[in-house]
């Protein structure tokens, strides 16, 4: 395809890559975008096309978005198209639609393996821990039987979901409601993670939701609430899953902690609490 070897196509990508958030008001800064896509139309159409697609992603205008991704890949349902389609999907968390397409892109290029990694990071945002354990399976067979980090995550998904008479299903209609609710904002997430949290009776799936610096994350947090508040769901979905909005920074902040936590667990020392007790009767009505 000819816009694997255009060079403007790539630059342009990658600036429009660097914008960190969705609104109708940027049309001054997408205006030469908009100008360097339709200088394409007759030479490279798809080109054209798929820019112009990031383009209406950018600008928050869905409708357009779908309509010039659509067409490029009616001119050619390379999974080169079908993956970009994919990226401007996940952009305007609309994971569901993104997932369709990174599998119907790795479907056409079963070799790549950005497009084996990107439907496995796609796979938790819908909620498809099932779909998640048979792209690891492919993922392993593909690094000489080497399991995944996350090998095993659909199993302790599914045993905390049950532990409150839940399925995959509720999972996945709280998290495209999380999807909807983000994607009527202007936020652009920068990444997001989920962890397994046990305590001693139960566990339940935290998902983080990470936002550039610029965005006030409490108010994108607020604005999924609210949604979840009135969505139609299983009344103990809450009682094993969770959620926050982060920013970068504190984000990255947490995770150090947690690093150095993990490190450190062998050589932390619990105060005995037989000493401990002993130590308080001691210096009991001493003053200091």
């Amino acid at each position: 395809m000819f816009f694997r070897k255009q060079p403007d196509f790539g630059q342009l990508l990658r600036e429009l890559g660097s914008f960190t958030r969705r609104d109708v008001t940027q049309g001054l800064k997408l205006a030469k975008y908009k100008k360097a896509a339709h200088t394409l139309l007759k030479k490279d159409p798809v080109s054209a096309h798929l820019l112009l697609g990031l383009v209406a992603c950018l600008e928050h205008d869905i409708v357009s978005m779908h309509a010039q991704y659509l067409q490029a890949i009616e001119l050619s349902d390379s999974y080169l198209s079908l993956m970009y389609y994919a990226f401007a999907l996940k952009k305007c968390c609309l994971w569901n639609d993104a997932a369709k397409y990174a599998l119907l892109a790795l479907d056409r290029a079963p070799q790549e393996p950005k497009l084996l990694n990107a439907a496995i990071d796609l796979a938790p945002l819908t909620g498809r821990f099932s779909l998640l354990k048979k792209l690891l399976s492919q993922w392993q067979d593909e690094h000489e039987g080497v399991r995944h980090p996350r090998q095993g995550d659909d199993e302790a998904v599914t045993e905390a979901l049950a532990r409150q008479g839940l399925v995959e299903q509720d999972l996945k209609t709280v998290l495209s409601a999380i999807g909807t609710a983000f994607s009527e904002t202007d936020a652009m997430l920068q990444h997001y993670s989920y962890e397994l949290v046990r305590t001693k009776d139960s566990s339940f799936i935290h998902y983080r939701f990470v936002l550039p610096d610029s965005l006030v994350a409490t108010y994108y947090e607020d604005r999924v609430s609210e949604r979840l508040a009135t969505m139609a769901c299983h009344p103990r979905i809450f009682d094993a899953f969770s959620f926050s909005v982060e920013n970068g920074t504190l984000y990255d902040l947490y995770d150090c902690m947690e690093r150095e936590l993990a490190f450190s667990a062998d050589t932390i020392k619990v105060p005995d609490p037989d000493k401990m007790k002993l130590i308080e009767e001691l210096v009991k009505g001493v003053e200091v």
